[in-house]
Parts: C-alpha cells; structure tokens; sequence
C-alpha cells in the first residue's frame, strides 16, 4: 500500500512584476518631489532666492548651522521621545506633554529642512547652468537640480551616507539663516520705521 501526501504547489513569484512596481514607485516618487520642490520655489520665491544667496556667499557657515541645529534639535527630539513612553511590565504608559514636546521639535526641524531645500536645489541648479552653458530659468534649475540630487541620492553608499545628509544638511542651515535673517531685517526696518515717525 503506497501513500503519499499530496504535492503542495507554492506560487512563484514573478521578480519581474517587483521590478515594474519598483521602477514606477520611484518615477512617480521623484516626479512627486520635482514638483513640490518647483512649486515651493515659485511660491516662496524670496526665500528660494535668500537661501541661494546664503549657500553661494557662506556655505560652510550654513553646512555648520546645519550640523549644529540637527544634532541639537535631533538630540531634543530623541530624550522627548524616550520620556513619552514608559515601557512597564505589560504595557506602555503615553506621557502626552514629552510626546507633544517631540512632535514639536520633528516638525520644526523637517520645516526648516523644507523652507531651505528649495535653495539648495536651485544652488545645485546653478552649478548644472554653468557646466551646461545654457541660461535657465530660476523654477528650471529648481527643477534641474531637484531631480540630479535626487538621482544622486539613490547610489548606494555614496547617495545615501554623503549626498542626502549633505542635503538635508546645507538646507536646514540656508532656512535657519533665512529665516533669522528675515527677523532680523523686519526688526531693523520697523525700528527705522519708528525712528522715523518720532522725528516727524
């Protein structure tokens, strides 16, 4: 008497449809990101052209802004986190004033890396113009260089251990600047505007 179980059939899968899916991620990821970097460049054009200003005149000032507010802000973010949660026996406790806190602390990080990036990539658009020789247009560069970091961020090892923390980098010092600057300048012209007014 023979027995035997029955074959099992495990479905294969196909590396190719993986492959399609991946590629079409990517395209409509990078696509996504030229666009929103293009259009924060034609919104907030002074800003993008401040922060421009600010990386060609004083890189390593804003590469040095940058290190010293990510690993602040970064720091701060990471012991906020660490005290919302208090790991117990069985459970987890939520303290919602550290949560808060850390939340906070994300969003003005990732915010400031989002009003400088505009200008770092339209930098990296203005070093593309040079070496192609052909003028263009500032949302063109934006767009330009947007799309060359991106790429540029995908190689491994180099991409993602240089050129995308560089980026973040340079972009979070230049909106830091940016931003400080522009306090600043709004300071001086309204303590101006005063002077006038009690001379008058």
């Amino acid at each position: 008497m023979m027995t035997g179980a029955s074959p099992v059939l495990v479905p294969r899968e196909d590396p190719v449809g993986k492959i399609i899916f991946a590629v079409v991620v990517v395209v409509f990821g990078l696509t996504f990101f030229v666009a929103l970097m293009t259009l924060l460049a034609a919104l907030f054009r002074g800003q993008t052209d401040r922060c421009r200003a600010i990386l060609a005149e004083t890189p390593y000032r804003a590469l040095a802004v940058g290190v010293v507010g990510f690993a602040v802000l970064g720091g701060l973010g990471y012991f906020f986190c660490q005290r919302a949660f208090i790991h117990r026996l069985l459970e987890t406790e939520i303290v919602m004033g550290p949560l808060v806190a850390s939340i906070i602390v994300t969003v003005v990080l990732i915010g400031l890396v989002f009003i400088g990036a505009p200008g770092v990539f339209s930098a990296v658009g203005d070093r593309l113009e040079a070496l192609h020789g052909r003028e263009m247009t500032g949302l063109a560069k934006t767009s330009l260089g947007t799309l060359v970091a991106s790429l540029a961020g995908f190689f491994p090892v180099i991409g993602w251990c240089f050129v995308i923390p560089a980026l973040e980098l340079f972009a979070f010092g230049a909106g830091v600047l940016a931003v400080v600057g522009k306090i600043r300048r709004t300071r001086v012209d309204s303590e101006s505007v005063e002077r006038e007014n009690d001379d008058g």
